[in-house]
């Protein structure tokens, strides 16, 4: 729900991560309800983004992004030397609920 039905270019995505200095494991967000957009900082080398089904692995530097269903593609950074970080937006999947009656306190008398 947007004020003055504002077109939101990012409105899929409700939530965000930062990780500093994070090398993931292989997984899939599960809790993800689309997909999401990994923005790459810092001063590094290596640290790609593996997408493991597709089997390709995208080299990034500072200020790259890159954007994928990771609800269904699993997916995980290589190592990397120097300072890595990222910010990741994600859609999620409790956003429907709380849309539909307020994650079930609509009914509630004393929450408004």
């Amino acid at each position: 729900i947007y004020p003055l039905q504002d077109d939101n270019p990012i409105r899929s995505f409700s939530s965000f991560v930062i990780n500093l200095n994070v090398k993931t494991q292989p997984h899939r967000d599960h809790g993800d309800k689309n997909g999401c957009i990994v923005l790459v900082l810092g001063e590094h080398s290596g640290g790609g983004v593996c997408l493991h089904e597709a089997k390709v692995v995208i080299e990034t530097s500072h200020g790259d992004s890159v954007t994928f269903r990771s609800v269904d593609m699993t997916h995980y950074n290589l190592s990397y030397v120097g300072v890595r970080a990222s910010i990741v937006i994600h859609s999620d999947r409790t956003a429907a609920a709380y849309q539909k009656n307020g994650n079930g306190w609509d009914g509630n008398v004393y929450v408004k």
